[in-house]
């Protein structure tokens, strides 16, 4: 007996310090990640300004920390540039608080990084709207959404902007947005709305008004001064998607939509949703808009559910709609799900992987993983990714301007989903052990939503997959 249990003493001892040395592995490993992607500024001493030109300043000089912390500034040129671009904005102080904000998103936009940037919509919310909601189709730009007595810009088509042809107008724009060009033209109808944001930027006379050229029914060319309203400017949003589906949102309100929403498709129905899915004759249409859980609908758990009703129906092509999905804050969670369609799908049988210009972050990199998985059993439609395939993200801890409260994050991990991640030193550490060499995202086929189908609730991509 008493050797027993001084066997039983040791083996417990031995447990002991295995759990104790794997916690304390665990720990370290933990710590040094932290320390390594979550970045956070310093703070700032600065006094009360006496002034606009110091309280300007003071952002400035704060602002000039941040390619120390960020690391899409990753070359010397980079980092010169973002650094020439404060000095000159130092020399034109003060500024308009538009032209100010706009002289911040040109220095940052020098990482030429689709997540070095300033969110769209908290710059929409800080400065002026006009009371139009604008959207890109295939024939061009379209009002969507006007408040009341602005009715004649509903479904009309807009020629140009101050003069200037919407597809020209967002070129123009390019210099003070970092990233690629379909990236900036999924955000650029908050520029659009701006008269503030396109007179800092030398596209407007007025800082109170935009000329809007439009198309009327008859094909003639109207052109109409519309000065910004601060009245209801939030509602609809600032997630432009969501605009093509308001209805939540404009009820028993000032804001009317361009057509009814019994004319809505399947894919604009539930664009607010993280998940859903439908079958289709024999088609399973799944749609991820966000790599997020929320009280709805947690993501994982409803995918393995499709799984086992994909099983169950027997579908002969899938349908993997990611052209509204931004990113998210995990982007394992749909990876099973991935899984379980190439397990599921024959040699012969298709999923069809819808990208557009707001798959971006998350969302780029769930489309990646799709392709990767299932190989040739892989079609992707619709319209160019939102990012490069080799990007910083990752950290996103705000660095926020004393003074105009101006904040853009601290980006601090390099991912590769065209490669695969092999550089430690530069990785994100998870992406490190488990990014995958996809390639590309390049289309298989360009569709882009056209203004006719989506005003009679059709789905320009759907209806060429799987037709009436």
């Amino acid at each position: 007996v008493g050797r027993n249990l001084m066997k039983m003493k040791k083996w417990l001892k031995i447990a002991l310090w295995s759990i104790t040395s794997l916690i304390l592995i665990i720990v370290i490993f933990g710590f040094a990640f932290y320390k390594r992607f979550v970045v956070s500024p310093p703070d700032h001493t600065f006094s009360e300004p006496r002034n606009i030109l110091e309280d300007q300043q003071q952002d400035l000089e704060y602002l000039a920390l941040y390619p120390d912390y960020d690391r899409s500034f990753d070359t010397q040129i980079k980092r010169d540039s973002f650094f020439s671009r404060i000095d000159h904005v130092k020399r034109r102080l003060p500024l308009s608080q538009a032209a100010f904000e706009m002289e911040v998103a040109r220095a940052l936009a020098f990482a030429d990084n689709g997540h070095t940037n300033i969110s769209a919509g908290a710059r929409a919310r800080r400065l002026n709207n006009i009371p139009l909601r604008v959207y890109w189709f295939k024939e061009g730009l379209y009002t969507i959404l006007s408040m009341e007595g602005y009715e004649q810009f509903l479904g009309k088509r807009i020629l140009s902007f101050n003069g200037i042809p919407p597809e020209e107008l967002l070129i123009k724009m390019k210099p003070w947005y970092g990233g690629t060009v379909e990236s900036l033209k999924a955000r650029s109808p908050l520029y659009f709305i701006s008269p503030e944001i396109m007179h800092a930027i030398g596209l407007s006379e007025s800082s109170d008004s935009i000329q809007i050229s439009i198309e009327d029914d008859n094909g003639n060319v109207q052109t109409h001064d519309v000065f910004a309203l601060e009245e209801e400017k939030e509602i609809p949003g600032y997630w432009v998607p969501y605009w093509l589906n308001p209805y939540s949102k404009i009820n028993n309100t000032k804001w009317k939509s361009c057509k009814s929403e019994k004319h809505n498709s399947l894919t604009i129905k539930n664009i607010y949703r993280n998940v859903h899915h439908e079958f289709i004759n024999k088609t399973l249409y799944v749609q991820i808009n966000d790599n997020y859980n929320t009280d709805e609908r947690h993501l994982g758990k409803y995918l393995k559910l499709v799984s086992e009703e994909m099983k169950e129906k027997q579908p002969n092509q899938i349908v993997f709609d990611l052209r509204f999905n931004p990113g998210g804050d995990n982007y394992h969670l749909p990876w099973p799900f991935i899984r379980s369609m190439n397990d599921y799908l024959r040699d012969d049988q298709k999923c069809w992987i819808i990208t557009g210009h707001d798959t971006f972050s998350a969302g780029l990199i769930t489309a990646s993983y799709a392709k990767y998985t299932l190989g040739e059993k892989a079609i992707i439609v619709g319209e160019k990714v939102g990012d490069r395939m080799q990007f910083w993200a990752d950290g996103g801890v705000k660095m926020t301007l004393p003074n105009s409260r101006i904040s853009p994050r601290i980006w601090t991990a390099f991912n590769d989903w065209g490669n695969g991640c092999h550089d430690l030193s530069k990785c994100f550490w998870i992406a490190y052990f488990d990014s995958f060499p996809a390639g590309n995202l390049d289309l298989d086929k360009k569709i882009s939503l056209s203004f006719s189908d989506y005003f009679n609730g059709r789905d320009s991509v759907l209806d060429y997959i799987i037709g009436d």
